[in-house]
């Protein structure tokens, strides 16, 4: 059975089947949402190979006829040649003088050009991948003048629209093409980062505009072959996988979503499961607690570096962080019996090494409550708990880890009245001004997809978008003082 962790309405990998389906589960620690499954056919494994044909076959519709005439140009050439020779030579050593001079007075200057264009700039249509529709917008654009900086088509910024923009989009053909931060906004929403479920948003410039980013994905647990941990049989499996196998499917899952292992983003592993997830690790060194076993806490560790290793090996220019590293309880009270046992746990993690491949711990305050619960005031108690206790984790040289803090625009909680609701605005500009008091500069804004997830509306509303509602978040935090 797939496992389509905090993710509805989205396309899941299946580790157990190798097939997709569809998972209508609500997000993170939420219950009581309803599920469903739809089988679907999974992305195969030859698709750069099937992309790389398709743009050579594309490309060859432009380029033969150029080498046909190109052909019949040398061998009338040649036979001129061979009738002229004397003539032929001192002509072309003065046609090469001109051409030089004219080469020097009025080509552009080659700092001008892109050395390296990437994935990014052969994006022509910002689907996030160098596909056919890419080579179907440039054809139709070569030979034309390219008179400004900012000509769409010149992809090799060289001040003309070419057959070597082809030959770089081909290059490239089947890439992902993660989106640029050029036209980053700075706005009250700066350092603020829109993360979603195994993939980036279509088109990333609405976002910028509000100054919000989207260079970090969130990459399930079933991405690291975790599920099933509900089960004696199933936590044995998750325990016993080793790093081939582990990274053969990681790589697999990328592939599919389209994240490229070469971004410099941020990937937050999202490694979590019954009795495995990082807030349960307490139980089992609690004595008086049903799952006290501290063995297995070792073996649960050994799973969790391992696969942190393996992530390093697959995205290696990535920022690497550990979701759930902490997660506070919602009361907000750090003396409260179950945060008691949940820092026994992460102190202990931190000790054994949980710390040590990672480039910050992702302390997860998504929203606990709504305004009809009695616990709605704790909203910037448990906040700062959940910054303070993460920040309290020492890495094996004492050295504390940075972290990453997570955070919700919908109410994840089963617990409260509002389980599943969109957050009010209010508590969440709360929660903003919360951590920047505590100075936080950089946050993730979770959400399984673009469509704003909310459990009691058949779990995301497709007609609201979370750019529209980040415009709001926007307008709110710019026009009103909030404090807990």
């Amino acid at each position: 059975m797939s496992t389509c962790s905090r993710t509805a309405r989205s396309v899941c990998l299946n580790p157990d089947t190798d097939s997709t389906t569809e998972s209508l589960t609500g997000a993170g620690q939420a219950t009581g949402s309803k599920t469903s499954t739809l089988t679907l056919t999974p992305r195969t494994e030859n698709k750069t190979m099937k992309f790389t044909l398709t743009a050579m076959i594309a490309a060859s519709t432009l380029l033969l006829p150029s080498i046909d005439a190109t052909a019949a140009t040398k061998t009338s050439a040649s036979k001129s040649r061979t009738q002229n020779a004397s003539a032929a030579r001192k002509d072309t050593r003065k046609n090469n003088r001109r051409a030089t001079v004219a080469a020097v007075t009025s080509s552009p200057s080659s700092s001008s050009k892109v050395a390296n264009p990437t994935p990014t700039d052969c994006d022509l249509d910002n689907n996030r991948w160098v596909d056919v529709n890419d080579i179907m917008t440039l054809l139709p654009l070569l030979g034309s003048p390219c008179n400004d900086s900012d000509c769409h088509g010149d992809i090799n910024k060289d001040a003309q629209i070419n057959v070597n923009d082809l030959m770089v989009l081909i290059a490239n053909y089947g890439s992902p093409a993660p989106p640029s931060e050029s036209d980053l906004a700075e706005t009250v929403l700066s350092g603020a980062t829109l993360m979603l479920q195994h993939r980036y948003v279509q088109d990333a410039s609405p976002f910028h505009n509000l100054g919000v980013r989207n260079n970090a994905v969130c990459v399930s647990a079933y991405g690291f072959l975790v599920s099933n941990t509900g089960t004696p049989e199933g936590m044995e499996k998750v325990l016993n996988h080793t790093s081939d196998e582990i990274a053969d499917y990681l790589r697999y899952y990328a592939n599919f979503y389209g994240i490229d292992t070469n971004t410099d983003g941020t990937v937050i592993l999202d490694i979590e499961g019954h009795d495995f997830s990082p807030r349960m690790w307490g139980r089992y060194l609690d004595s008086a607690h049903e799952k006290y076993n501290p063995e297995m806490l070792d073996r649960i560790l050994d799973a969790y570096i391992l696969r942190i290793q393996v992530a390093r090996d697959v995205f290696p220019n990535a920022k690497l962080g550990l979701y759930e590293i902490t997660t506070p309880h919602p009361f907000g009270n750090s003396q409260i019996e179950g945060q008691v046992r949940r820092m026994r746990g992460y102190e202990y993690a931190a000790a054994y090494g949980i710390l040590e491949g990672l480039d910050f711990a992702c302390p997860v305050i998504y929203m606990p409550w709504g305004n009809q619960d009695v616990k709605h005031h704790k909203i910037a108690d448990y906040t700062a708990l959940g910054i303070e206790t993460s920040r309290s984790l020492l890495r094996q040289d004492g050295t504390p880890v940075e972290i990453m803090p997570m955070i919700s625009m919908t109410v994840f909680n089963g617990s409260s009245a509002h389980h599943g609701e969109v957050a009010p605005l209010e508590d969440v500009s709360l929660q903003i001004n919360v951590m920047r008091d505590l100075g936080v500069e950089d946050f993730l804004i979770w959400n399984g997809t673009e469509n704003l997830y909310n459990v009691n509306d058949d779990l995301y509303n497709l007609d609201y978008m979370v750019v529209d509602r980040l415009a709001e978040l926007l307008d709110y935090l710019s026009n009103n003082s909030v404090t807990g």
